[in-house]
């Protein structure tokens, strides 16, 4: 079978073997399916129109394709390196420009992009045609399966040497005036260097303190001007939410970071090549404390010595309080100046994230 072929008849294959409910008399219940993307389960609701599978824009950002929308057009624009491929919403046909020949050229659709409850959804099949990816169905798995032939960008970094006993704090979502201060008083007292990575809307509310924390000796990192989940975010908007956030933080410190962590920590294939392009090293965790959720101190302990790791980084947060009840960050002061001294009674080093990486 050959490759044009395959593609042809994948969106009859998917139609007859996914797990569908493919009447769709209610669209209000829209089912969910797991399709592989170079080897990785990415799990994602669809439509099925006339025997063709639909997902939505978004999903397209796991195979490496960057996604816009056109509101003057009404159209979601995909591309990847010098082509552009422009779907408008309820027509069965794409404008493509053409990056060799630098030309649109309008192409029909097996259906119509359709938009419902905010999400819009596309041909699968014909997008992924368009960018030379294979779409198959394999029928002993039962499970849809898309080969990019798109590269994938350098891994995030998740921890340092795991031969050398260094450990790095970092603390997402601040400045704030109520725990970062704390934090901050700790970290001193102790003589502890800790990796800050900030909002850009924090810094330009409370710019004083961040101006503490660099004043101190502290690292600090991107973390968008305000915290969206970048699988929901047109690839636009991730570029203002980063380059937004580097300008307040010179402004206000003049200095830049090449160090990004990506809100809840997740982030597709598409985003990954965008941070690369853009010259950031993506910053994960090895050690999630989970103090977001209102741990105590001891909860926060137990979880580090748990997975703590030479080369580790340790997760935790200095967001402000949304009301006076509702600090959930205690538990991290409270755990914040044991941490410190029942690792150095084991032997480790505290470090910045800068540091951690060049040893």
């Amino acid at each position: 079978m050959n490759k044009q072929f395959t593609i042809l008849v994948v969106g009859f294959l998917i139609c007859l073997l996914l797990p569908l409910n493919s009447s769709f008399a209610d669209e209000s219940a829209i089912p969910e399916a797991e399709i592989i993307v170079d080897g990785r389960p990415q799990k994602t609701k669809y439509l099925m129109r006339s025997g063709h599978i639909l997902v939505p824009a978004f999903f397209l950002k796991h195979t490496g394709v960057n996604v816009n929308r056109n509101q003057q057009y009404r159209s979601v624009v995909f591309s990847f390196e010098e082509n552009l491929y422009a779907l408008p919403i309820n027509k069965n046909f794409s404008d493509d420009y053409l990056g060799k020949v630098k030309k649109w050229v309008r192409f029909p659709l097996v259906t119509n992009t359709v938009e419902i409850d905010g999400d819009v959804y596309v041909p699968l099949v014909d997008l992924a045609k368009k960018f030379g990816m294979i779409v198959t169905y394999n029928p002993k798995l039962r499970r849809t399966e898309i080969t990019t032939n798109i590269r994938s960008a350098k891994s995030s970094i998740r921890r340092g040497n795991p031969e050398r006993k260094f450990v790095a704090l970092t603390f997402d979502d601040g400045p704030d005036p109520h725990y970062t201060p704390q934090i901050l008083d700790i970290l001193k007292e102790k003589n502890v260097r800790a990796t800050f990575f900030v909002m850009g809307k924090q810094v330009e509310n409370y710019p004083n303190i961040m101006k503490r924390i660099f004043n101190e000796g502290h690292a600090f990192g991107n973390h968008t001007w305000n915290h969206p989940s970048f699988p929901r975010v047109m690839t636009e908007q991730i570029i203002e939410e980063i380059n937004s956030t580097q300008t307040v933080i010179d402004r206000t410190i003049g200095r830049r970071s090449d160090l990004f962590r990506p809100p809840y920590g997740a982030i597709t294939k598409a985003d990954a090549l965008l941070l690369e392009k853009m010259g950031m090293r993506t910053i994960m965790w090895t050690v999630d404390t989970l103090d977001w959720s209102g741990l105590s101190g001891d909860d926060i302990l137990s979880i580090v010595h748990r997975d703590i790791s030479p080369g580790g980084i340790i997760l935790q947060h200095n967001f402000e309080p949304h009301r006076e009840d509702a600090r959930l960050l205690d538990g991290t002061v409270e755990a914040l100046p044991r941490i410190i001294d029942e690792l150095r009674a084991k032997g480790y080093r505290f470090v910045t994230i800068h540091t951690l990486l060049a040893n």
